[in-house]
């Protein structure tokens, strides 16, 4: 079996493994990036990113193009259906970045990509972990590559590779906790929408929570909790929900579903 060796594996090219090689190739130390992925996840999930993370970005060089994809929303505020109950201004955080930043998981990837390869950087993509062992003097990772097997002798293995780590399970470390009950629904929509785009709200009613918060593309993102949520929730399932639990004044109205999906919160912790 052929064997490289490097300074540093990361194990996964999601937003945490590219920032951290992103840092590594700034810093001129020797690592290689992988990810079992062939194209990368491509869809919208985490939607927000919050001036403390654009703060610590700044050294990655990326907070300035986040900030000029994104939509910047100073305001946050909750409702009791009609009725605001408390408004947050975020235009007045003692920051450079005095807002949220609403842009999805990919477009946040993408810039990620893009400044890693600006630096010289890559990713290999369609690259699996499937085993990890270490010494006193190094860790040798197992690869299945679309050439086939190859081995990765690295003085540092990095576990960027989500709830079922291979890393982290190769490394004896607990992933302990718990999953909640209740499931998630998450959606992109485009609707008419009368409250407008200048705001995230969360609405509270007796039939449960949901949050609205407009994207950078004229859509919106909408997350509710549901107890059974389907799968893949469509029109019907959203108007549903902000039926149940968003204004009852206005004309609110979806007319898109962009891209949905269902999820469950865990409440973990490595160990």
């Amino acid at each position: 079996m052929h064997t490289t060796d490097t300074e540093v594996l990361i194990v996964g090219a999601g937003p945490t493994g590219t920032a951290l090689a992103i840092a590594l190739q700034q810093a001129g130390v020797a690592h290689l990036l992988v990810d079992k992925l062939e194209q990368g996840q491509n869809t919208s999930r985490a939607a927000v990113i919050h001036a403390h993370t654009l703060e610590m970005l700044e050294e990655l060089g990326v907070s300035g193009e986040l900030a000029k994809r994104g939509m910047k929303l100073a305001n946050f505020v909750i409702r009791d259906r009609n009725r605001p109950l408390v408004q947050l201004r975020f235009d007045q955080l003692p920051s450079a970045y005095r807002y949220l930043l609403m842009l999805p998981q990919n477009e946040t990837e993408k810039v990620l990509v893009e400044r890693l390869a600006e630096l010289g950087g890559s990713i290999q993509r369609g690259v699996t972990a499937t085993a990890a062992t270490q010494d006193a003097e190094s860790a040798r990772v197992t690869l299945q590559t679309p050439k086939g097997e190859t081995m990765v002798k690295a003085r540092y293995v990095v576990g960027g590779d989500g709830m079922h780590s291979v890393v982290r399970t190769a490394a004896g470390i607990d992933f302990e906790g718990g999953t909640y009950e209740e499931s998630f629904v998450l959606a992109d929509v485009r609707m008419q929408w009368s409250l407008g785009a200048t705001e995230v709200s969360l609405f509270f009613s007796p039939a449960g929570v949901v949050v609205v918060a407009p994207l950078p593309d004229g859509a919106f993102r909408i997350v509710a909790t549901l107890d059974n949520a389907p799968e893949q929730p469509g029109i019907a399932d959203i108007q549903a929900l902000l039926d149940a639990r968003g204004p009852t004044t206005g004309h609110n109205r979806i007319e898109e579903v962009v891209w949905s999906s269902r999820f469950r919160v865990h409440h973990r912790v490595a160990k």
